[in-house]
């Protein structure tokens, strides 16, 4: 793939908006040639599941005039990606069921909108698993992500679609949204960065979060410093929001370009779960590194098991209150499965796993206290098969909590946490360790993300497929 991917794909988001602002390229032709890739590209991998030429040209142009005017816009000409659980006005947004197959939105979430003000190009639509229910972007209404290092394995879910398509070098950034990992989770898969902010960071206007907050939309690009710039595009208050981190001190970004002051560092391999040995020893090369840069790295103590059941009593009851209609329209028998187990559960059952998992918050992040962020892995194994996860019942969910025992906790506790691809199994896989900072504390885990970057640079290695370029 090296001598066959044009050079255009392989430059940042920060380097193609300095293009456009430059008038080097104009945000028509950005958008043409990824457009041209997508469709050369995607068959092998089936990131994305609805593209209209039309409309990101439409974008295109309307961008391309506003910078002709002299707009200073964060993402001037750059494309992008939204999943296909994110509400896109006029686009069609499936959320990977039959039962939205047909369903265009009239507004934007705020999210999409803010991408669209910033002067971003809407490529289209990411797959997703229905309504996001799996940590493998598979099951849904579309056939499954395959991911782009070994077509045989998973891209992770529930934004395996967003994950593949940078991954691919298909979009320089993309969005995805994750609950209990599906931001964190297709980045380790895929080997890319993906950032999950502080909880309140990211509006989910128009809606009111369900799960407690524990849902929030964030970046997935290539490197840190691309990620902070969408992170920058996409945090701030919406009206009414339930929610709200307080403003960074500085710019997200700005965070990215220095290096952080010398820190201590926590370090976690341990679980109760099964862990792979290749998944361990990228999270203690990660602390060898770490020290090597000057900072104190030791062992960290937080417990972070005994959190799957009240976990699943929240998403099996938001399940169930969505009130979707008949079961026999779900695309998944696992959503259909987690929202007749959602109607078992009681109010007395959902505040109480509310209280007990907020309870167990709390306490994660008294534990974090002596550090300034830990290290851990992202996920428990490297990319399973994809057909991994196929029961559609306890099993599927027992067998996705113990993939995911390590990014959970940090939506019950609302800590940001990002995932760099910073291990390599034998069979060649990406292995993502995840930085996980204390509330409110994006700044911090991203200077120190990059500074990880510089120093062990990944962005300069491709994965095989697609085998053709645009």
């Amino acid at each position: 793939m090296n001598g066959q991917l044009d050079e255009v794909f392989r430059l940042s988001a920060l380097e193609l908006r300095d293009k456009v602002r430059k008038r080097e390229v104009s945000a028509r032709e950005l958008a043409e040639d990824h457009l041209d890739r997508i469709a050369t590209a995607d068959h092998e991998i089936g990131a994305f599941v609805t593209v209209d030429r039309a409309f990101t040209l439409a974008a295109a142009d309307a961008a391309q005039r506003r910078i002709d005017a002299g707009e200073d816009l964060p993402l001037a000409g750059v494309p992008y990606a939204l999943k296909d659980l994110t509400d896109t006005a006029g686009m069609l947004t499936t959320y990977g069921s039959r039962m939205r197959r047909s369903n265009v939105p009239t507004l934007d979430a705020a999210v999409a909108r803010r991408m669209r003000d910033a002067g971003g190009i809407l490529l289209g639509k990411t797959n997703t698993p229905e309504f996001g229910n799996r940590a493998t972007t598979a099951f849904g209404l579309f056939p499954p992500t395959r991911n782009p290092w070994n077509l045989d394995k998973i891209a992770g879910g529930s934004s395996g679609g967003s994950g593949a398509a940078v991954a691919a070098c298909m979009s320089p950034i993309a969005e995805g949204s994750d609950g209990g990992g599906s931001i964190r989770v297709p980045a380790s898969c895929c080997g890319v960065v993906g950032i999950k902010p502080s909880r309140g960071r990211v509006s989910s206007a128009p809606y009111f979060n369900p799960r407690g907050g524990l849902i929030t939309h964030g970046p997935i690009a290539r490197t840190v410093a691309d990620a902070a710039l969408v992170l920058d595009v996409m945090a701030g208050y919406e009206s009414g929001d339930t929610y709200y981190a307080p403003p960074p001190e500085q710019s997200f970004l700005s965070s990215a370009l220095k290096d952080p002051k010398r820190l201590r560092i926590g370090m976690l391999t341990t679980s109760d779960k099964w862990i792979d040995p290749e998944v361990v020893v990228a999270v203690e090369q990660t602390g060898e590194l770490l020290q090597s840069l000057g900072h104190t790295v030791g062992e960290a103590k937080v417990n972070l098991t005994g959190l799957g059941s009240i976990f699943r009593i929240m998403c099996h009851s938001e399940s169930a209150a969505n009130d979707l209609g008949d079961p026999a329209e779900f695309s998944d028998p696992f959503s259909a499965w987690c929202a007749e187990r959602g109607k078992r559960w009681s109010a007395v059952d959902y505040i109480k796993a509310t209280e007990e998992l907020f309870g167990r918050g709390r306490e994660i992040i008294s534990q974090m206290a002596e550090w300034d962020c830990i290290i851990l892995p992202t996920v428990a194994q490297i990319p399973p098969d994809l057909d991994t996860f196929l029961a559609d019942t306890e099993r599927a969910s027992e067998d996705d909590l113990a993939y995911i025992p390590f990014t959970y906790p940090f939506n019950i506790s609302g800590q940001p946490a990002l995932s760099l691809p910073l291990g390599w199994s034998k069979a060649g896989l990406p292995i993502g360790v995840q930085f996980v900072g204390h509330p409110y504390g994006e700044g911090l885990i991203i200077s120190l993300a990059a500074e990880v970057e510089r120093a062990a640079p990944w962005a300069a290695r491709y994965p095989a497929h697609p085998a053709g370029g645009a």
